[in-house]
């Protein structure tokens, strides 16, 4: 049974080996690499939305050298326990964590805005449903999915409680107070701690927080070219001042904190 939704109006998304269509005629193509490209242009806030293909070759060759395996170890020692069938993962980059999860949860659908990050993804494993998809605008069925992860991604929580079924659960890994000081210290004149985002005040009665906790490590960064891939992976390689950037972009080594935010929402079963 499909769980995809058109992306052009509300009606389910029949999928084949090269195309979808919906009943109202819609269809999209199956790309060669074997992912789903399900953003409209009225979705796109630019031409070439997301990350571009230099910030996920390096965010790819960080993730895999091994450098946040701890907290991907983490994320699943808290997914395992919720038993969930479905699990979407929104806003999945090159889909590092998302293979892990699909070891523990039998069905996985991906998506990202980007789509170079998709285009690697779809490259890691074939059991997962990969998508050029909008976080803001879910291409699936309501009430489709037990657990929805958003790791360091933008969500709408309207959206997410569509998708979710009652008693479903949303899981959120976002930066600490403390994530990457070093590094920020070095880019900045003053290092300020992150905002927080605007859909915590928004969960009412929607949601329940059931989890929190925080879990960081210490990174030895011991190669210029793992710093590199440190900086161009994070906003900060597009923010930080010119010369600053250009600077830490010469360090032959760097030791940074890794400092994370783990949050566990339930929705609530009679939303």
């Amino acid at each position: 049974m499909t769980t995809l939704r058109c992306p052009l109006c509300p009606l389910p998304l029949e999928t084949g080996e090269k195309t979808a269509r919906c009943a109202a005629g819609h269809s999209f193509d199956r790309a060669k690499e074997g992912y789903w490209h399900l953003l409209p242009v009225q979705q796109k806030n630019s031409l070439d939305p997301g990350d571009d293909a230099n910030m996920v070759a390096a965010r790819q060759a960080f993730l895999d050298a091994g450098h946040y395996q701890p907290l991907r170890a983490t994320l699943s020692g808290l997914i395992a326990p919720l038993h969930a069938k479905h699990l979407l993962d929104s806003g999945c980059g090159e889909g590092w964590y998302t293979s892990a999860l699909r070891d523990i949860v039998p069905n996985v659908t991906a998506l990202d805005i980007s789509k170079h990050a998709i285009r690697r993804a779809a490259r890691r494993r074939r059991d997962i449903t990969w998508l050029v998809a909008s976080s803001m605008a879910l291409p699936l069925l309501d009430v489709s999915v037990d657990v929805i992860t958003a790791i360091f991604s933008p969500l709408d929580l309207a959206e997410c409680a569509r998708v979710l079924r009652p008693g479903g659960h949303l899981v959120i890994a976002a930066p600490g107070e403390k994530h990457l000081w070093e590094l920020r210290a070095a880019l900045y004149e003053e290092v300020r701690p992150p905002v927080p985002e605007k859909w915590q005040a928004q969960c009412g009665d929607t949601f329940t927080l059931t989890h929190e906790a925080r879990t960081g490590f210490t990174m030895p960064l011991a190669s210029n070219a793992s710093v590199n891939q440190l900086l161009m992976m994070t906003p900060h390689y597009w923010r930080a001042p010119r010369e600053r950037r250009d600077a830490v972009a010469a360090y032959d080594a760097l030791t940074v904190q890794a400092d994370f935010q783990l949050l566990v929402f339930r929705k609530t079963p009679t939303s």
